[in-house]
């Protein structure tokens, strides 16, 4: 299907938000934009207009536009967002899991290995998405994935500052290889324990992610 220039840039930006490129609290010009992608502001507004619903930047009439700072109440709401689903997801995914699933899995946390020992947190980052991922496709749930990828930009900002250390990498590994030797043993209710603890960690680093980067979080009397 042919992507739109609005799609196109609308993708670019969240990336680069996403992964921290353009940093919260920095500011957006719509005219760079425009003319780095060749096209008219229009499809430059469509792109930040669907960014800022999803309060990842913020714009103001006359003003400008800015990656929006990360707002941890916000960030709470993903987060159970996420978790909800994904657990009734594991829960579903028993009617469906197929032996090859298990390689499928093991092959992603050797991905995050590499990226480990490579200190490559972006490609560490897309590894542990990919892994996740199967669970919804293999129960015929993309959609519902595709929907957590959307609505919880603030949520993995997070994430991604929260991969700062190999010890965070290492026991996000070590997570993994115990969900996927709990889904080998289809011990189900084991498997949805250990990812309730795997998705919830975020909350017991926020403080050290918060104190490492203090200018990347929404001042809660006034800020953008």
């Amino acid at each position: 299907m042919r992507r739109t220039s609005s799609e196109t840039i609308y993708d670019d930006l969240k990336d680069q938000i996403i992964f921290l490129r353009l940093k919260p609290g920095e500011e957006i010009s719509q005219a760079e934009i425009s003319e780095s992608f060749d096209v008219s502001r229009s499809p430059v507004r469509d792109a930040l207009m669907r960014l800022r619903s999803e309060g990842l930047v913020v714009m103001r009439p006359q003003r400008g536009c800015w990656v929006s700072k990360i707002d941890l109440s916000r960030v709470d709401d993903e987060c159970f967002f996420r978790l909800a689903l994904e657990k009734s997801v594991i829960d579903r995914y028993r009617e469906y899991m197929k032996s090859s699933d298990i390689t499928r899995l093991e092959y992603f946390i050797d991905l995050q290995k590499e990226a480990a020992e490579a200190g490559d947190t972006v490609a560490f980052y897309n590894a542990d998405d990919d892994m996740h991922s199967i669970f919804f496709e293999a129960s015929g749930l993309m959609r519902i994935w595709q929907l957590i990828q959307r609505e919880t930009g603030n949520h993995r900002r997070m994430r991604i500052l929260s991969m700062g250390s190999k010890d965070v990498l290492d026991k996000n590994i070590e997570q993994h290889e115990e969900l996927v030797e709990a889904l080998r043993r289809r011990d189900f209710t084991l498997a949805v324990t250990i990812e309730t603890e795997h998705l919830s960690k975020l909350k017991y680093q926020t403080d050290a992610i918060i104190e490492s980067h203090p200018e990347y979080f929404m001042n809660r009397k006034a800020d953008i």
